[in-house]
């Protein structure tokens, strides 16, 4: 993507990702679904919960 650069550390790792602002002025919902994106896969390995699971949570927090 134009405008966007991913930078490694000294063991080749991913480890930033450089956006220039020209590009998120011009297109900003793209660099959010892109942000999305990298959250997405940074998570990919944690659990999950069910939609019940869920809204169970929800309405306990809402009742404190």
């Amino acid at each position: 993507m134009k405008g966007v650069e991913i930078l490694y550390d000294d063991k080749g790792n991913k480890r930033y990702v450089q956006l220039d602002v020209a590009t998120i002025v011009k297109d900003p919902e793209l660099v959010e679904e892109l942000l999305d994106v990298i959250i997405c896969e940074a998570r990919k390995n944690e659990p999950s919960i069910t939609l019940a699971e869920l809204k169970a949570r929800a309405k306990k927090i809402r009742k404190k």
